[in-house]
């Protein structure tokens, strides 16, 4: 994310120095702008561990959700190394789900250990 928010910035200030403006005006503009978008990951990043807080506090089926799912996936892919199951031709939108599967949960796992590490507590 951090690498979004510098390319963002980088193209603002690349604006921000077409401007036709004084050079002190142009770099408090690029400074306040980077503020804005600093805020706003901040928010974005708060956001996100108020979530997986309140996931983590949850019942077992909602700390659980991940690695079932996950679990699930890989059993029909396993399913389907034996016997042909028309979800796993090539045309199928399930390998994009597995892929958005996968992705969310290696962020939420890593979600849960970063809490872990700030609460210390291993409820996990």
């Amino acid at each position: 994310m951090v690498e979004g928010v510098k390319g963002v910035v980088s193209a603002v200030g690349e604006v921000v120095d077409r401007l036709t403006l004084p050079a002190r005006e142009k770099k408090q503009l690029e400074t306040d702008l980077m503020r804005v978008f600093v805020e706003w990951e901040q928010r974005v990043m708060e956001a996100r561990s108020a979530v997986l807080l309140e996931e983590a506090r949850g019942t077992w089926l909602q700390r659980s959700w991940r690695p079932m799912v996950m679990l699930t996936f890989a059993v029909i892919v396993l399913v389907g190394t034996f016997v042909s199951l028309p979800i796993l031709d090539d045309t199928s939108r399930f390998w994009d789900l597995l892929e958005i599967g996968l992705g969310g949960y290696v962020m939420g796992r890593s979600g849960e250990k970063i809490v872990q590490a700030f609460t210390g507590k291993k409820r996990f």
